[in-house]
């Protein structure tokens, strides 16, 4: 409801202006959405920035906050859709254009990433962050001119801010691969001092520092290594021992060895040895459990349970992360009528990727099956806020919204399934039937 407000002048005339609750509205879901998506429950964050989007459709913030939402969850093509709308309405904002870049160099796109932030920073020439995402972008496409823009881009964010720890970084690996060390080492040095806590700019100073130069005396050699065991030793460490990764126990086993510590040398390099053999070994187990995955699919086709069932669970003792072996699993025992273990499994997949529209969907089904259908609702529900091109999770709601008589409820649903996937007979057999009062079965 409007608040009516008159600001005072004669008796007879007053302004009286009508605030609308929108603008107020709009805010509150945005600052709703920001913090759902702060406490990673982002299909709560999409409906808030969804609500906005429904009060104030063309907000900035609340389309680069569903993008950002969707990118969370790995839905990229909405992400994407969403920001090129944003870039439309709003030619003269800077933001559509950096996320689109940003975006495009998680999917390695980075020619659209080039276009998109040097299109960003023809409307911000100012904002050093852009320019060090494109100094990134440049660098990550890898040719010879490629990399001369990047530190083209660097030398600008580095005359307006000297002290800009992510710039200083990209120059320094640029410098360290092309084996330059002596323009490297300053900005690793710069890193580490701006940044104590900056891992990677430790480890890149760490691998710097080992290489000897040409000509390089022993005491100079025996320097440069105390100064790397001092950059390295705290990545493993303390709270950081158990995330060391095997090139970092490599350099540091030696720069032990070549500043005369041996037996730090051997110990460091026994680590590694274990580290890469683990590292090994787990790359081997997901990949041999991807396979399980995709066989036990293949014998679940061709319906031999048993079959499938033994591939799964050879899947997830070769690895135990991996969500799509209990997804698969949760189908398998819902094909056979064991519910509650769908149940069971698929709880397992949505405890490792909670976001997930496939198993989103199967917990659905399940909940459907088991009867409690506000639950199954809201399943369908999340799933469709996540991948908005979900076509079998609206058609599920159209039959519970039948179930319960909210007719265009249902109609609106089914219609949507149409919508997206226009051939399927079963979605235009569901519209049809509402109309004329036919049961549907899901």
């Amino acid at each position: 409801m409007g608040v009516t407000l008159c600001l005072g002048c004669a008796a007879d005339c007053c302004v009286c202006l009508a605030q609308t609750p929108g603008p107020v509205a709009a805010a509150t879901s945005i600052e709703q959405a920001r913090t759902a998506a702060a406490g990673g429950r982002y299909a709560e964050a999409i409906a808030d920035y969804r609500e906005a989007l429904r009060i104030a459709p063309r907000n900035v913030d609340a389309q680069i906050g569903l993008a950002q939402a969707f990118r969370a969850v790995h839905n990229f093509d909405a992400a994407t859709q969403i920001l090129e709308q944003a870039r439309r309405e709003h030619p003269r904002s800077a933001a559509p254009l950096v996320m689109l870049g940003d975006l495009d160099i998680e999917l390695q796109t980075y020619d659209a990433a080039i276009a998109h932030l040097t299109a960003a920073l023809a409307i911000e020439p100012a904002n050093l962050d852009t320019r060090n995402r494109l100094a990134v972008a440049y660098r990550a496409k890898g040719g010879a001119a490629d990399v001369a823009a990047a530190l083209e881009q660097i030398a600008k964010v580095l005359a307006r801010d000297p002290k800009n720890a992510l710039a200083l970084y990209t120059r320094a690996e640029i410098y360290a691969d092309q084996n330059r060390d002596g323009l490297a080492l300053p900005d690793a040095e710069k890193v580490v001092e701006l940044q104590p806590q900056n891992s990677r700019g430790r480890a890149l100073l760490g691998k710097i520092l080992v290489r000897a130069p040409a000509g390089a005396s022993a005491e100079e050699l025996k320097s440069r290594c105390g100064q790397a065991v001092l950059a390295l030793e705290p990545l493993t460490s303390g709270a950081s021992a158990g995330a060391a990764d095997s090139e970092t126990l490599f350099l540091l086993s030696r720069a032990y060895r070549c500043a005369g510590e041996d037996e730090k040398a051997a110990a460091t390099l026994e680590k590694f040895e274990k580290s890469s053999q683990n590292d090994r070994t787990t790359k081997e187990n997901q990949t041999q459990a991807k396979h399980l995955v995709q066989q036990a699919d293949e014998l679940a086709m061709k319906n031999d349970f048993a079959g499938s069932l033994a591939a799964l669970q050879q899947a997830i003792a070769m690895d135990a992360t991996y969500p799509a072996a209990y997804s698969q699993l949760a189908k398998l025992y819902y094909s056979s009528g064991e519910i509650e273990k769908a149940s069971d499994a698929i709880a397992l997949a949505l405890a490792r990727a909670p976001y997930h529209p496939e198993y989103l969907y199967v917990q659905g089904k399940i909940l459907e099956k088991q009867g409690k259908l506000d639950d199954a609702l809201a399943a369908f529900q999340q799933t469709v806020l996540v991948n908005p091109k979900e076509s079998d999770a609206y058609f599920e709601m159209g039959w519970i919204y039948q179930q319960r008589g909210e007719r265009e409820k249902a109609r609106a649903a089914y219609a949507r399934a149409v919508e997206i996937s226009p051939d399927d007979p079963d979605y235009k057999r569901a519209l049809a039937g509402l109309s004329g009062g036919a049961a549907v079965t899901p």
